[in-house]
């Protein structure tokens, strides 16, 4: 509604002068211009206000219908008389008034709006042709009001003519009586019957259908429609060859001027967002302000007519229309970026991109309606249009499933918020920043610096790492030292690490694991979990080093080394296995199997009870020597923060106690 608004008041602003705008000289096939400028001019009245108090224009019945026709025409013959006695801008102003009237006779529903005008006028010149020539029954004789009080469908035929004054059954001018819409084909075909009669009018002319292609405004001199050749005042597509020329050079004109403009605008460089897109909006308000210029001009002073009119009215239209597009599009680029400026808002944060996107779908479903306003504005049913556009978005959103899909992945990051712009994160098998979430897909500059543009589709579906959410940074490592190493170095070197991970002043204490973890290849392997205070990838590496280096001197000090991948091959020098030991052993398990205390598969439940808690865990010589509850002690990481309600763990049978359910057969 608002387009179809701001459009009315647009053509309402740049609205043609109408039939009568003014003819300084006219050229006409019954008479020459010498003898229509010295027609009636002594008659000339003094010259009238072009603002003075108009009778209404009545359609209340057929009657009222054609004595307001009569009424203006003849007013609009005194308004050219008084024009010819004084060529002035006041004297002008009555035709558009005049011109709006007469067409306001005659239904012009069933033709397009932006058609109407020019279809309007050149219909008006029919009829003024016609009522000119064929003789009128007496208004007495014409039925009024009275004659048709009963609702419905209701006529009147002109005798001696097939136009007919009808009664409108709907619309915004139900029950008026007018020139009905056949007028507009019947009138020009039933005139070429009768164009050979004598025209009645004060003015001395042909032909009124004739005469107004060549109609001008007050602009153009009377000696310049004068000194041209006769060959440019032939008709081309109904409007005279010069008029085309003068059309098509004022449009060119302000082609290049505005060309130059968007030249000029497109070499300064703004410092904003918003400052580009304000920029940016100069470009269609020039367009617009172009065209106010130039249809008034044409209108008025030039006054086209006929198809080539309809032309320049058509093109006018779709211009406007998407020049409106285009500036309710930046327009609202504008307002969202300037939004956007807020102190509260990043310039490249997630919400800006969200807000920019909704930014995207207003402006798409604006420039939609707009344009389908404009379809209705040059013929095309407003219902036609929009159901068009359904039954097209269907087959589109079929062609374009995958951009659809990456559209709603784009909302769905949006609105989840698993990553920001600015976000460092991992995605798949790649590691990469976010640069920019946009409709069809994001934007991350990996570590190599190059940009990948990752589908929002997939990369809503991918396992995403978001580093930048994480508090602290993870040190996990695992070195090895040599198998030469005693346990008593062994343990050295792990206090020794606890201390220095303790003591560093960028490492969490609070969950420092350092342990020996097992026996590798060639190695004594050490793992190392420790979090590192930073946010931040080069702090993180340098606080790594720093502590890989620390360890390096504690193996040294330790007495150790590193191990290395190797093998040792003995050749037999040794003394081999020792026998005796050897067979110590073996007679244990003959005699567990004797007494039927082989633990295999499990242990028995009474062997169980005498193992229960036998260790010295922690070592004897340790500090925490004697701590029955371990996870107490400062520094301990439970797997969850409260333990759950009702649960308790020792209800839990352990392995070995699953011996006491009775074997399967």
């Amino acid at each position: 509604m608002t387009a179809k608004i701001t459009f009315h008041l647009l053509r309402t602003a740049l609205q043609r002068t109408m039939l009568f705008a003014l003819m300084a000289a006219p050229v006409l096939p019954s008479a020459t211009a010498q003898e229509i400028t010295g027609v009636a001019g002594a008659e000339a009245t003094s010259t009238v206000d072009a603002g003075q108090e108009r009778q209404p224009v009545r359609t209340d019945s057929p009657r009222d219908t054609l004595e307001t026709f009569i009424r203006l025409r003849d007013d609009g013959e005194q308004a050219l008389l008084d024009y010819r006695a004084n060529q002035s801008f006041q004297n002008a102003a009555r035709f558009p008034l005049i011109g709006d009237q007469l067409r306001a006779l005659i239904d012009l529903s069933s033709v397009p709006r932006t058609s109407r005008e020019e279809t309007g006028s050149e219909t008006v010149g029919y009829l003024l042709d016609i009522f000119g020539r064929v003789a009128l029954p007496d208004l007495e004789d014409i039925p009024d009001e009275d004659a048709f009080r009963d609702e419905g469908f209701a006529q009147y035929r002109i005798p001696g003519t097939p136009i007919r004054i009808t009664r409108i059954g709907e619309g915004d001018r139900e029950g008026e009586f007018l020139f009905n819409a056949r007028t507009v084909r019947v009138a020009p075909r039933f005139y070429q019957s009768i164009r050979d009669m004598p025209l009645r009018s004060a003015l001395g002319i042909g032909s009124w259908s004739a005469s107004l292609p060549q109609m001008t405004g007050p602009l153009i001199p009377v000696s310049v429609i004068q000194a041209m050749p006769r060959s440019l005042r032939t008709l081309w597509l109904d409007t005279p060859v010069w008029k085309v020329v003068a059309t098509t050079a004022v449009t060119l004109v302000l082609a290049l001027l505005l060309a130059a403009l968007h030249r000029q605008l497109s070499f300064m460089e703004p410092k904003s967002r918003t400052g580009a897109v304000f920029l940016r909006l100069i470009r269609p308000v020039s367009i617009l302000f172009a065209v106010a210029l130039l249809i008034p001009f044409v209108d008025r002073q030039i006054n086209t007519s006929g198809r080539f009119s309809a032309v320049i009215d058509t093109g006018a239209t779709l211009l406007i229309f998407l020049a409106f597009a285009w500036l309710f599009w930046l327009a609202v680029q504008f307002v969202f970026e300037w939004i956007i400026r807020s102190p509260r808002i990043s310039e490249e944060s997630l919400d800006a991109n969200l807000l920019r996107l909704v930014a995207r779908l207003i402006g798409i479903v604006g420039v939609t309606i707009v344009m389908a306003y404009g379809g209705q504005a040059i013929g095309l049913p407003i219902v036609s249009v929009l159901a068009g556009l359904g039954i097209g978005g269907i087959a589109v959103a079929l062609a374009i499933r995958p951009t659809l899909e990456n559209l709603i992945g784009g909302m769905i990051l949006y609105i989840d918020k698993p990553v920001r712009v600015g976000d460092f994160c991992s995605f798949g098998e790649r590691m990469g920043t976010v640069e920019a979430i946009g409709v069809r897909s994001t934007q991350l500059r990996s570590l190599d610096r190059t940009l990948i543009s990752v589908p929002n589709a997939q990369f809503a579906d991918m396992q995403i790492v978001n580093w930048a959410r994480c508090d602290e940074m993870l040190i996990d490592e695992t070195i090895g030292v040599r198998y030469e190493t005693t346990p008593d170095q062994l343990r050295y070197l792990l206090a020794k690490m606890r201390e220095m991970l303790h003591g560093h002043p960028r490492i969490n204490n609070e969950t420092v694991r350092v342990r020996f973890s097992g026996y590798g290849d060639s190695a004594l392997n050490i793992t190392i979990r420790i979090y590192a205070k930073t946010r931040e990838w080069n702090d993180y590496f340098a606080i790594r080093e720093d502590v890989f280096l620390r360890i390096y001197d504690l193996v040294t000090e330790a007495g150790t080394g590193f191990a290395f991948p190797s093998q040792t091959i003995y050749m037999g020098k040794d003394d081999g296995l020792d026998t005796e030991t050897g067979q110590k052993a073996e007679q244990r398990v003959k005699a567990w199997r004797r007494s039927r205390k082989l633990p295999f598969p499990r242990f028995a439940p009474e062997r169980l009870d005498q193992l229960n808690d036998t260790l010295d865990y922690p070592p004897r010589g340790s500090p925490e020597a004697g701590h029955e509850d371990l996870e107490s002690v400062p520094g301990a990481e439970r797997l969850s923060a409260d333990p759950v309600p009702g649960e308790d763990l020792d209800e839990n049978p352990s392995e070995e106690e699953d011996n006491k359910t009775p074997a399967r057969d």
